[in-house]
């Protein structure tokens, strides 16, 4: 009997990110047991200062360590906070769509593409993304989960650039994006990656957005980028500051972490 491929939507908090936290953390840790066997002999006050100042890095590791492997664990599709799985279907719950095309930009393993095709079974969904070696992500799982979850004949996954759409204006009747923006190298103006995302949205197309909108380094005030996108022609338009909501666990409203998240959703 053929084994039947796992689903997998990865964590936002990937698996190589822990081993780098962790392998420092052991590094650390190695270079205060050697600067202590070191210096046993040696002066005091030497072999204090040196090790202090090692052993007060190796804690501040392993607290991150520690912080990052509960995020990872709230996160999990597998655990039972399943986190990550709840903030997208918020994402979803502002997307007032009703059939037509979908493009969700930086679909990742493609878990918020596959939740709009089944939460819209009139959707026709565009998943797009670069897919680089930092997340762990690839095509070829995003097709694997769509087929498991039976929404693959209206699902599509494309490589692109969030930055530079390749498609031609007003291409889709609703745009969805979760916590893709700030991570966007190839442009620095977060606020043009919004704006590039609005440009492939049909009139009277519905979006929704959710990303750090509340860190001012990538957006400066929220307040007013909202209102600049309604002066440059978008007509219904709505932020919401999605840190407030109740189902986040209080561990990942850091700044480190969801503390600035916010959602834009409305009509072009």
């Amino acid at each position: 009997m053929k084994k039947r491929e796992e689903i997998d939507y990865g964590n936002w908090v990937s698996a190589s990110m822990m081993r780098m936290w962790t392998v420092t953390t052991l590094v650390a840790t190695a270079l205060c047991v050697v600067c202590f066997l070191l210096f046993a002999n040696g002066p005091v006050a030497t072999r204090w200062i040196i090790g202090g100042i090692l052993l007060i890095l190796t804690a501040g590791l392993l607290l991150t360590t520690v912080y990052f492997g509960i995020c990872r664990s709230l996160f999990s599709y597998k655990g039972k906070r399943r986190i990550q799985s709840r903030i997208l279907d918020y994402v979803l719950s502002y997307l007032k769509f009703d059939h037509g095309s979908i493009l969700d930009i930086g679909c990742g393993n493609g878990a918020l593409s596959i939740k709009a095709a089944k939460k819209f079974p009139c959707a026709a969904v565009t998943g797009m993304d670069y897919w680089g070696s930092v997340w762990n992500f690839a095509k070829e799982q995003c097709e694997a989960n769509a087929k498991q979850e039976g929404v693959l004949d209206r699902v599509f996954f494309r490589e692109g650039d969030a930055a530079h759409l390749d498609f031609p204006d007003e291409s889709f009747d609703g745009a969805i994006s979760n916590f893709v923006f700030h991570e966007v190298k190839s442009q620095s103006d977060k606020r043009l990656v919004v704006k590039e995302a609005l440009r492939v949205v049909k009139q009277n197309g519905v979006f929704v957005f959710h990303d750090l909108f509340f860190e001012k380094k990538y957006y400066g005030d929220p307040d007013d980028f909202v209102r600049q996108l309604k002066a440059e022609g978008v007509q219904e338009i709505h932020l919401v500051c999605s840190n407030d909501e109740k189902f986040i666990p209080k561990i990942l409203k850091t700044r480190f972490m969801l503390g600035r998240i916010g959602l834009i959703y409305g009509i072009k």
